[in-house]
């Protein structure tokens, strides 16, 4: 069972997930509604003729707004929650300057998709949903490869893996899955969250397994070589692939329903509504609406995926004991609910809750 200072923190932490979408949804509305939204389009279009120069006025404008709005939840959340609860090792300037990267970095993703958006539907407005289709498929797998190389640096130092024991089982591990490894790395985790975690990322010659130097240090080779087991085993069956295939039906379904159902709807107050910067939060409401109901299926299929790692990292270490102790250390320094409301389980969990991975450890023939 979750302590009560674990339940304490998961109603903090799940009030702040609905409040989030609730505001959300309020301020695209009010957006969209009051009028706001045509007026910083018509004024973009003042300063240039170039659809593409005045999507990048309208999205500065429009995201700089909507983070302002969400910032004190973000605040709440990602600062104030952690610190009051023990888990956060970050000063409130350390934090801000994170945020401030991520900011950044989220605005030109963001900024691309959308101008990626509108270029596909003006580019091809009679096949625009099979070729944005495509679009996202080829950028997930490109950003599969690249991100975690690109952005993890950002925000932590890389060093070689203190432990050579840990090295040694790491590398034995990786063998034994037949996945090739450039090197093992652990990272400054312990300098922002008291939180543990550990990632195999990369393709081919660039893959590495990372660890957070908590989890070298406070976990036993053991217990560090089963997590480790874990993310190896989603690389040999192939999940990050099948994430990916999930995300492309996902998106096409997406595109087809906003192309068969919002934009019909829009077009009735202007014909033009599709390619109209102005009717842009409500797509964005939309996909928000999608997204959220969607992601009871994609957490039921991702927490298959997780349960097969699992059963595949077991029986690769046959570290039963192991695996166990691991998950309670888990429970115990990440504050985890360990056995959730079955709603909530069913809505918001990628992985299968704590309690359930050890279940089927005790239980599963090694």
């Amino acid at each position: 069972m979750p302590s009560d200072k674990a339940k304490s923190y998961w109603r903090h932490k799940y009030s702040v997930t609905f409040v989030s979408l609730a505001v959300s949804f309020v301020f695209l509305s009010v957006f969209q509604l009051s009028g706001s939204s045509a007026a910083i389009r018509a004024s973009a279009s003042k300063f240039t003729e170039n659809f593409y120069i005045t999507c990048l006025i309208y999205i500065s404008v429009f995201s700089l707004t909507y983070g302002a709005v969400m910032f004190p939840l973000d605040f709440y959340e990602g600062y104030a929650i952690e610190r009051r609860f023990g888990l956060s090792n970050q000063s409130l300037a350390s934090w801000l300057k994170d945020e401030a990267k991520k900011s950044a970095i989220s605005f030109a993703f963001f900024l691309f998709l959308i101008e990626a958006f509108y270029a596909i539907a003006r580019c091809f407005p009679a096949t625009w949903t099979l070729a944005a289709s495509l679009f996202w498929i080829t950028l997930s797998v490109v950003l599969a490869k690249v991100f975690p190389l690109a952005i993890i640096p950002i925000f932590y130092r890389y060093s070689p893996l203190s432990s050579q024991d840990l090295k040694k089982k790491v590398l034995h591990l990786a063998d034994k899955f037949g996945i090739k490894v450039l090197d093992v790395f652990e990272i400054d985790f312990s300098t922002k969250t008291k939180k543990s975690n550990a990632a195999v990322v990369g393709w081919g010659g660039s893959r590495r397994v990372i660890l957070a130097d908590n989890l070298v240090n406070e976990f036993s080779t053991e217990e560090a070589g089963v997590v480790v087991a874990h993310e190896m085993a989603h690389h040999k069956r192939g999940h990050m692939w099948k994430l990916i295939a999930f995300n492309a039906i996902s998106i096409f379904l997406f595109f087809i329903l906003l192309d068969k159902l919002l934009l019909p709807l829009a077009s009735r107050h202007n014909p033009n509504a599709f390619l109209d910067l102005s009717f842009f939060p409500l797509v964005y409401m939309f996909f928000m609406a999608y997204e959220f109901l969607m992601m009871p299926i994609y957490n039921w299929f991702s927490r298959r995926l997780e349960t097969e790692a699992d059963i595949m990292a077991l029986r690769a270490t046959g570290s039963r004991d192991a695996f166990i102790s691991m998950m309670q250390k888990l429970a115990s320094k990440n504050l985890a609910d360990t056995s959730p409301n079955p709603i909530i389980e069913w809505l918001l969990y990628s992985h299968p809750p704590i309690s359930k991975r050890i279940e089927l450890a005790k239980n599963l023939r090694l």
